[in-house]
């Protein structure tokens, strides 16, 4: 499924990562959280559907950011799973792709029908991006426990991730409207 929420490429050359933009909408908030998995828990997974589902969607997609972690792989995962899942559900789902789900680098977007809100699950540095309107923020600040936009309590953990290349840090910033 094709989504206006994401900047995604057709050819692993053409795929971009953060610290750049991989979300098209420029009225979009940016709120981020730590990464590895899409949420911590059960309990936290369960807030995201029902915020998934308030927002109209039935199910949402997660599909590989492809690029050169795909080996000889032709094609990107994709799944399309139902918000009535459980966490179980979604590893398990994500587990026939990759066995070792969050030992390997690989990158994700997730969305839905809806075109308002996204979340890129980004390996480095291991952060989750969580874009959407305005009116859905105070939704997913909910799901996540995130205070403004989540930068504070991420921010000693993406200075260390770029240590070597702290402009990169500078360019997730400026590209995310974090400060």
């Amino acid at each position: 499924m094709t989504t206006s929420v994401f900047k995604i490429s057709n050819t692993k050359e053409g795929a971009i990562y953060p610290p750049e933009q991989v979300f098209c909408k420029p009225d979009f908030l940016y709120m981020l959280t730590i990464g590895g998995h899409i949420v911590n828990n059960e309990v936290e997974y369960q807030k995201l559907m029902n915020c998934l589902r308030k927002l109209g969607e039935k199910d949402f997609f997660i599909l590989e950011n492809f690029g050169p972690y795909a080996d000889d792989r032709k094609i990107p995962f994709y799944a399309k799973i139902p918000v009535s899942s459980s966490l179980s559900d979604f590893d398990n789902t994500v587990k026939q792709f990759d066995p070792y789900f969050g030992l390997l680098p690989y990158n994700f977007f997730v969305y839905g029908q809806n075109d308002s809100w996204g979340i890129y699950l980004c390996e480095c540095p291991t952060i989750n991006i969580i874009g959407c309107i305005k009116e859905y923020a105070n939704e997913f600040r909910e799901v996540f426990g995130i205070k403004d936009n989540g930068f504070k309590e991420q921010d000693e953990f993406i200075s260390k991730e770029y240590e070597i290349m702290p402009n990169l840090k500078t360019r997730l910033i400026e590209n995310y409207r974090l400060r």
